[in-house]
């Protein structure tokens, strides 16, 4: 008895001095040196100006009030932003120890990130994004041409992240999701004839993409005043992005109050039409598209 009341003591005090070795260190955490040195690193491997504020040590995560990426000098002609803000970002120990892997969780623009990667050999990355509100977020105002607002949901795996912290240019995998309540504005400038089109109103857009230095568009599936699909390539420019190639086949049918709208072009629309269905060809450049062409009914 008094052996086992020793040994339970022996554990107590133990217990209590971990604890303070540990307190100690979480007071005197180096948060901000290891965040400098995280953003200077992930900015010269991705070239994206990262921000990111001081880490904070807690008794089972490492967290951090906010992660930002800004406008990359490479993209030429746009403003410098903030075009993604991560927020309350935290990494629990618990699935470290239990899997091997590192978990991030968090919020960006109301809606939920989740990272996930292995500790030791860092090849791959999981990550998936629920309920992000497309019209808060920066990033979406490059988008040429188009406003796009609406909740976002999608999962990414990405096969090469070992290499793009090395050399690689294009992440690699595969990336599906879905915009709900969607609403697209379409503003065409000199790219597209200076077209202004109707908003499209569109109750779910279903995506599902091969990346790489080429992206393979499987599908992606409209259902709302515009229904069809779209497949296809982008091949990409890293030095010029705005110069990526497009080769893109679509095969849309609009509702019938899209058509009403539509009706100021539908002498130009009839030449691509196959019964009530427009089928093109779209191909060129980002800044610079070549007229459509229709493809065979």
């Amino acid at each position: 008895m008094r052996l086992l009341k020793r040994f339970v003591l022996l554990l107590t005090g133990s217990a209590m001095i971990l604890g303070l070795v540990f307190w100690g260190f979480k007071q005197n955490f180096p948060g901000k040196t290891i965040a400098d040195a995280a953003r200077i690193r992930l900015t010269a491997q991705t070239g994206i100006p990262f921000e990111i504020q001081d880490l904070e040590l807690g008794w089972n995560k490492i967290s951090t009030p906010e992660i930002a990426l800004r406008t990359p000098k490479w993209l030429t002609g746009f403003p410098d932003l903030r075009l993604l803000v991560l927020e309350n970002i935290e990494a629990p120990f618990a699935s470290i120890i239990t899997s091997g892997k590192v978990k991030m969780l968090g919020q960006v623009h109301e809606g939920a990130i989740k990272v996930s990667t292995d500790l030791l050999t860092q090849k791959m990355l999981d990550f998936s994004i629920n309920g992000l509100q497309c019209e808060r977020v920066p990033l979406f105002s490059l988008v040429p041409y188009a406003f796009v607002s609406g909740v976002l949901s999608l999962t990414a795996h990405i096969e090469n992240f070992y290499a793009l912290q090395k050399q690689a240019r294009f992440p690699e995998g595969s990336l599906k999701g879905k915009l709900n309540d969607a609403h697209i504005r379409i503003s065409g400038g000199t790219a597209l004839m200076d077209l202004q089109l109707p908003e499209l109103d569109l109750s779910e857009v279903y995506f599902n993409l091969q990346l790489g230095p080429l992206i393979h568009i499987k599908k992606i599936e409209l259902q709302g005043s515009l229904a069809g699909t779209i497949d296809g390539t982008i091949q990409l420019n890293d030095k010029r992005p705005q110069m990526s190639l497009i080769d893109l086949n679509m095969q849309l049918t609009p509702s019938p109050s899209l058509k009403k709208e539509l009706s100021t072009y539908s002498t130009m629309l009839r030449t691509f039409q196959c019964g009530e269905t427009i089928k093109i060809n779209l191909k060129g450049s980002f800044n610079r598209l070549n007229f459509p062409t229709r493809n065979k009914c």
